[in-house]
């Protein structure tokens, strides 16, 4: 074999690797978007909410207030003037949201989590900055990929089975509570 034949074959399987990991990326965003869509957690807010907030701060996002305080970022006076980012706070429907401030590349995200019949609906939402009008918001979309980032850190179970195109299993029963031994005796005695 030649080096150039070496060479060609090298860069054909280069690519055809290449190609692979981009036809699984599509795949894992396809999985991802498909499952997180209507998914609903199963965990309370109380529990997922301190998740939210890692996850952020995680990704080297600013977060405000008391959220901010709970990841262990500072927040003061003139960086809370000055970030976009907002304290979590109460929604209409008895959910939460919150806002984080303004990335280097001028992108921000918005997460809500609404409580329904069915679960915890959580939504995360990329906001771009408006590059015609500074400090506006620009373009949004949802965020299937951080959602799933989320629910990994949530329910690991469910997450794998969204990733791999899976239904998500039923969440595991609850046990039920057993009597808690015999009856106590009748105070009233035999009639006698």
């Amino acid at each position: 074999m030649t080096r150039l034949t070496a060479s060609l074959l090298a860069a054909v399987l280069a690519l055809g690797t290449g190609c692979a990991s981009i036809s699984e990326y599509r795949t894992r965003s396809r999985n991802a978007r498909a499952g997180m869509e209507n998914y609903r957690f199963r965990q309370p807010i109380e529990l997922v909410w301190p998740e939210v907030r890692r996850l952020m701060a995680d990704r080297g996002l600013g977060l405000a207030g008391k959220d901010a305080a709970a990841v262990g970022q500072k927040s003061g006076t003139m960086s809370q003037l000055s970030s976009a980012a907002k304290e979590t706070r109460s929604t209409s429907g008895g959910g939460l949201l919150l806002e984080t401030g303004w990335n280097q590349d001028g992108v921000r995200w918005r997460t809500e989590a609404t409580p329904d019949a069915v679960g915890l609906r959580v939504v995360i939402t990329r906001i771009e900055i408006n590059r015609n009008e500074f400090g506006t918001d620009g373009v949004t979309l949802r965020d299937y990929d951080l959602e799933l980032d989320l629910l990994r850190r949530v329910d690991v179970e469910a997450a794998e089975a969204i990733e791999e195109g899976r239904p998500v299993p039923a969440p595991a029963p609850k046990p039920t509570e057993a009597p808690a031994g015999p009856p106590a005796p009748s105070p009233v005695g035999p009639p006698g």
